[in-house]
């Protein structure tokens, strides 16, 4: 083994790969902790927060100055600080900035830097490749030859027409690319995360407008294509010296055009579209000896001794007609044509001089005017009419339809795969009359094809040239027969009944849509959709710096955006001082330079913004506080350090988030704040309006951190899947002035039971969990409120004494040179002669150190004094500046000395910051702790009556609304039904029970009673279909009021068929949506009633006949939700079951027919039998009488409610009906009309009996 193995072998050290992996893992998962997850407690910011604040800090953006790019600051943080991408740190600047994160914002944001319904940031920079074309007042430019230099100083195009200043070009250097394709051919290739404007809808179908990164863009999203007429073209003819060939010893110069004007314009697109040029000569060739002479005759206007010669052809190969050519030899022209753009007219490569691109407006139509007499043809029909071009270029292709959009003109880019060419299309009438009116043709021919197509044709609009979504929002806000009737998402449409439809909106859903309308018609945007979204590889991308609160500009049509940024004064309150070593600086991650470890903060940042993150194993969320509060808080327990916890809470009321809302209860609070951990209950605020017809909730603030869009998206979800009922609207009207979403609630709706489903089930109510986690020397930590104040104001004390000691070395330095220049100037002559007298600078400064006792700094100070200093004077302000040095010195020698000092230094300080920045609390608290609260906690307890209809309407009223009334009156009418429908069933319920809804198909269902639309005594009530999910032919059949599931008790059911079955109460715990099966039962049966019980009693069931038997339950032994029960008693005939009820020997048993007669008869007529017998007779069914409808169990003292198929009530008391035997016939309850029949009876509770 040689030594170099051997030395090689030394250096490897043996481990158990379980401990480097433990080893290995602890160090990560510490790297994590303190380097990114956590704040510090001193401070209250992570790394990234902390160098993104010093970097703007050192780069001197402070909250004074100009606005800079958020890619200046991204980058110069990444290069010296983090070099862990460039994603972390804008995330970091963007939550800076961000009004609805910060509670109170540490950055000043210029731009779009996202908002609280989730939209996206715009991009720290625009980020396109050279060959984008933006438009600029020098005219259509390609971005990379905007400039060579960072500063400039031109206009371009922005957002809804705007012109703006751009100063300065970014060459951002290579990044990975996409490129984005429409449907009519525009196309974009730029960064990933370049922004472009496009069009979608809210979460009420509403069209909006939203900033989009090209790699958040899919396919089928319609993005925004500027087409804005006459705003920003060049005044200025481009001047054309620059572009004259070098004269050499043997050329032959030519007279050349000094500018370009619109002759040399038509020459130009005239050889465009059938030009070529060789080294040798240019040609021209064309049938149309009209057009040929007009070329000959402005050539020579242009070029007058440059020979452009004409030869007449026969017809070649490729037609049957002569034509013409034209041919130019004179080589110093030729190289001037070449120079000014004719140098690529070979098919290929054909395309639009760049001097055309920045010309004005009527140099560039006499350029396309003249190309389109050359290539462009025109196609009709009764249905289409089309003008269109083609070329083998697809960069001129390209360059003309972006041109045309300068004229308000949109165009289809399409490849013919078999001709293998470009071609682009005009479409539509709007088009087709721009370019009539605004270019034309040189021919009159081919003009007056073009006047009879535009003239003739009588389509208005395009198919694809429209504004999406508008129309399905508006007609989902009315049924208006003109809406519904009428176009209006058409340009032309819309312009033609906009004011009528505005007009409806604001009349019948009180939405003003008239500005919206208006804002499209003004700036006629093309809205396109994606069609394609392509990676387009590693390219070189280019950025410019736009002087606008938007930031937009134009390119290819397309309209883009970025983000600028400074700091907030408040952020430069915790950077203030820190050039005094009041921090400790560490080194940055390759020692090239040095960053704080802490800033030296006034602010106690940690409780007034606070924090979240997620470490290895751990997490913080620490949630913001009230500025003033905090400082409060803090002083206080500067004045006390063995201040209570109750004693700060007197101080300081909890949390107060960016967004508002209402913190409900104040356990969470005190808990986290003595323990460092606690959970919040947050609720939105949350009002009522009412108007004529409607009454709406309105949610002006929503919980920290929810996305107001998802949350709009969540309500209307639980509103389609009926979770949550009684909601007739959703849309957001929220505004600059403030968030404002409209709920509005269908006419039987109960406000409040709505608004707190809306708390169940959406994020309207969010539970927000604290954990007090931070660094404190570089440890977590979970600490209580005491904690964190102590610790920040150690820190303080830490950085004020610092200061002070910095001060004073400072004061003391400057205070020891003022005295060597008292002594100078008290011997200024012999001074002065000393120094003539030395012969170097050196020799000068020991001499006067010898001579007058100086320090080598002193007499420093002296050869560097100024002669103006040596006047009487000037002598003066020094004696004095150095008197009041030393008071300086003494004061801060005194702070030094004194740690009260320093903590009243301290208190000053909050108390400054709390009169600059201290706002009102913005979050409310309230002392009702909804924590583990139910809907029903805040209903309240009553009794009321439950109407079902044989068609499945339900409601509820108070019990009071049906007075009592004797025996024989004609009641009151409970519901007003449609003829063929009667009313199934009423009964008695309270509030805050459960209702059980038992189905003829053996089904069970639940709701809660307060869930149930209240209605008035008349209304029919709302549809059961609309409350629970019921199948097909599925009726309501028994309806059993619970407060608690448990084991005691059970459920008896009888079918129509005679069976019975008995199941344990706590089976039926778990409600579904879709509801449980209750009883299986046999085919034609049918689930009849219903009764809870506790085990041990006796059953009474009645059959149509008049029959009834009596048994007790223990006969019927418990079975399982999906049995099918046991035999309760044996019919005959066509006879079934009607009713069933509890028996007690306290009761009598109140029988009623459907003629409306009846009795009571005392329960213990009915002797005890076993179950399955035919029973006894319990009411002759004559003629009279009629069959049985209902039974139930009633006392002396009860009432009883009768009801008959046409909506007739009666309420009568028991005690006024006779009780007899069984074998009778009873006595008239209630009179029936013509017609009439009774069909349910039922007793009203105890409760209710007293109206």
């Amino acid at each position: 083994m040689d030594e170099k193995t051997q030395g090689q072998e030394t250096r490897i050290i043996p481990r158990l790969i379980q401990e480097e992996m433990k080893k290995s893992y602890l160090d990560y998962s510490m790297s994590v902790i303190i380097g990114r997850a956590l704040p510090d407690v001193r401070d209250g910011l992570k790394p990234v927060h902390r160098r993104v604040l010093y970097t703007m800090w050192d780069i001197g953006l402070l909250h004074s100055k100009p606005y800079k790019k958020s890619a200046n600051v991204v980058g110069n943080c990444m290069a010296r600080f983090h070099p862990h991408g460039d994603a972390a740190i804008y995330d970091t600047l963007v939550r800076l900035a961000q009004n609805f994160s910060m509670r109170y914002m540490l950055v000043d944001g210029h731009g779009n830097w996202g908002s609280i319904d989730g939209d996206a940031p715009a991009a720290m920079r625009y980020c396109v490749t050279g060959d984008s074309l933006i438009v600029t007042e020098k005219g259509i430019i390609r971005i990379d030859e905007l400039s060579d230099k960072e500063k400039i100083n031109i206009q371009i195009l922005s957002k809804d027409k705007k012109i703006n200043m751009a100063s300065k070009w970014f060459d951002s250097g290579y990044h990975n690319t996409l490129k984005i394709t429409t449907n009519k051919g525009y196309s974009l290739t730029g960064s990933k995360n370049h922004p472009v404007l496009t069009i979608t809808k809210d979460q009420t179908g509403k069209p909006i407008f939203l900033w989009k990164l090209l790699d958040n863009l899919k396919e089928g999203d319609f993005v925004v294509i500027d087409r804005s007429t006459d705003s920003l073209w060049p005044k200025e003819k481009i001047d054309l010296e620059p572009y004259y060939p070098k004269i050499k010893n043997r050329t032959n110069v030519r007279i050349l055009p000094k500018s370009l004007n619109e002759d040399l314009a038509y020459i130009l697109g005239s050889f465009i579209a059938e030009g070529s040029l060789t080294n040798i000569k240019i040609e021209f060739c064309n049938s149309d000896e009209k057009w040929i002479n007009s070329l000959l005759e402005i050539w020579g206007k242009v070029f007058p001794d440059s020979k452009l010669h004409k030869f007449k052809k026969k017809p070649s190969s490729y037609g049957k007609k002569e034509y013409f050519r034209l041919e130019c030899h004179c080589r110093y022209t030729l190289e001037f044509l070449r120079n000014i753009g004719l140098d690529a007219l070979k098919s290929l490569k054909r395309q639009i001089p760049k001097i055309m691109l920045q010309s004005p407006k009527e140099i560039v139509v006499a350029f396309l005017k003249c190309y389109f007499e050359g290539d462009g043809t025109i196609t009709y029909s009764r249905k289409m009419i089309e003008l269109g071009c083609c070329s083998t270029s697809e960069k001129l292709i390209t360059e003309l339809q972006i041109l045309l959009l300068r004229f308000g003109i949109d165009a289809f880019k399409r490849y013919d795969k078999h001709r293998l060419v470009w071609k682009l299309y005009l479409r539509g009438y709007r088009n087709l009359l721009r370019f009539y009116k605004e270019i034309g043709f040189i021919s009159d021919y081919k003009n007056k094809k073009l006047e009879f197509v535009v003239h003739g044709y009588k389509k208005d609009s395009s198919l694809l040239d429209y504004v999406p979504f508008i129309s399905d929002y508006i007609r989902s806000q009315t049924n208006s027969e003109f809406i519904v009737k009428h176009n209006f998402d058409r340009y032309s449409s819309m312009r033609n009944n906009y004011e009528e439809i505005s007009t409806i909106l604001l009349q019948k859903a009180k939405i003003d849509f008239k500005p919206l309308f208006e804002y499209f018609l003004t700036y006629n945007y093309l809205f396109d959709k994606v069609i394609q979204i392509q990676e387009a590889g590693t390219q070189r991308v280019f950025s410019i710096k736009v002087e606008s609160d938007c930031h937009s500009f134009i390119s290819n049509g397309f309209i883009s955006h970025n983000t600028e940024c400074r700091l907030q004064k408040l952020a430069e309150e915790m950077l203030e001082d820190i050039e005094k070593r009041t921090v400790k600086f560490v080194p940055n991650f390759d020692n090239s330079t040095h960053e704080p470890s802490v800033l030296p903060s006034k602010i106690p940042n940690l409780l007034v913004n606070g924090s979240s993150g997620i470490a290895v194993g751990m997490a913080t969320n620490i949630p913001p506080h009230n500025m003033g509060e905090v400082v409060n808080a803090v002083i206080a327990q500067i004045d006390n350090s063995d201040i209570s916890l109750n004693e700060l809470f007197n101080h300081l009321q909890g949390p107060d988030f960016p967004t508002g809302g209402i913190i409900c209860g104040r356990n969470g609070i005190i808990e986290a704040y003595t323990h460092g951990r606690g959970k919040l209950r947050v609720r939105a605020k949350a009002s009522f309006e009412e108007s004529k017809t409607k009454e709406s909730i309105i949610i002006s603030e929503i919980p920290y951190m929810v996305n107001k869009s998802e949350l709009i998206e969540e309500i209307a979800n639980n509103v389609r899947d009926k979770r949550i009922v009684g909601i007739s609207d959703i849309r957001d009207e929220s505004d600059r002035e403030g968030m404002r979403i409209v709920i509005e609630l269908k006419r039987d709706a109960d406000r409040d039971v709505v608004l707190n489903q809306l708390f169940e089930h959406t994020r309207l109510q969010t539970t927000f969990g604290i954990i007090m986690l931070a660094l404190v020397d570089n440890v977590p930590r979970v600490l209580n409120l005491k904690s964190i104040i102590h610790h920040f104001i150690e820190h303080r004390k830490d950085v004020v004494r610092k200061r002070t000691l910095f001060d004073l070395n400072k004061a003391q330095t400057n205070a020891h040179i003022l005295e060597g220049l008292i002594i100078a100037s008290e011997n200024i002559d012999a001074v002065i002669k000393l120094i003539r007298q030395s012969k170097s600078v050196e020799t000068a400064k020991e001499s006067l150190v010898d001579s007058f006792n100086l320090t080598h700094e002193q007499s420093q100070a002296i050869l560097e004094m100024r002669l103006q200093r040596l006047t009487s004077l000037e002598q003066d302000k020094v004696r004095k500046e150095h008197k009041e040095l030393l008071k300086l010195i003494d004061e801060l020698e005194a702070i030094l000395k004194d740690p009260k000092k320093i903590l009243g230094i301290i208190k000053k300080e909050l108390a400054e910051i709390r009169e600059k920045y201290s706002d009102k609390r913005r979050t409310e608290i309230t002392d009702i702790d909804v924590d583990g609260a139910v809907e029903e906690d805040f209903i309240k307890d009553e009794n009321v009556a439950i109407t079902i209809t044989h068609s499945g309407y339900i409601k509820r009223l108070p019990i009071e609304v049906y007075k009592t009334q004797h025996r024989g009156g004609k009641g009151v009418i409970a519901a007003t039904i449609k003829e063929e429908d009667i009313i199934n069933d009423i009964f008695t319920a309270n509030t805050h029970d459960y209702l059980l809804f038992f189905t003829n198909k053996g089904k069970i269902y639940w709701l809660k009673v307060h869930q149930i639309p209240e209605a008035a005594r008349t209304a029919k009530g709302k549809a059961i279909v609309n409350l629970l999910a019921l199948e097909n032919e599925e009726k309501i059949s028994a309806y059993v009021p619970v407060r608690n599931f448990d084991e005691s008790h059970f459920i008896i059911m009888a079918t129509k068929k005679g069976t019975v079955k008995k199941t344990s109460l706590d089976s039926f715990s778990n409600p579904r949506r879709t509801g449980i099966i209750a009883i299986t039962l046999e085919d034609k049966d049918e689930l009849i009633n219903v009764e809870l019980t506790d085990g041990n009693q006796e059953i009474i069931i009645a059959t149509k006949s008049g029959n009834a038997v009596r048994f007790n339950e223990k006969n019927v032994r418990g079975s399982g939700r999906s049995s099918q029960g046991v035999r309760g008693i044996s019919l005959k005939g066509d006879d079934e079951v009607v009713g069933m009820i509890v028996a007690s020997n306290e009761k009598t048993l109140f029988t009623v027919t459907e003629n409306g007669y009846g009795k009571r008869t005392p329960i213990e007529d009915y002797r005890l039998i076993n179950r399955g017998g035919s029973g006894v007779i319990n009411i002759q069914c004559s003629e009279r009488n009629g069959n049985v409808v209902a039974i139930c169990d009633v006392d002396e003292n009860d009432d009883i409610m009768l009801i008959s198929k046409n909506g007739i009530v009666i309420r009568v008391p028991a005690s006024d009906i006779s009780v007899i035997g069984r074998n009778t016939q009873g006595v008239r309850i209630m009179k029936m009309e013509e017609g009439d029949k009774a069909v349910s009876a039922v007793k009203v509770a105890k409760e209710t009996n007293s109206i």
